[in-house]
């Protein structure tokens, strides 16, 4: 969970995974660089 100093956005995110051929712990924290900058900088994250 993250949110901006003044509380007025709050992101909260969980991942679940499968036998998928990706590497969750490779892949998490570019999503989440990309969820967080689409939330918190008011526009859609390039990527």
């Amino acid at each position: 969970m993250i949110s901006t100093p003044d509380g007025s956005k709050t992101l909260t995110a969980g991942l679940t995974t499968g036998d998928g051929a990706i590497d969750p712990a490779q892949e998490f924290p570019k999503a989440l660089d990309r969820l967080i900058r689409a939330v918190f900088s008011g526009g859609q994250a390039a990527g």
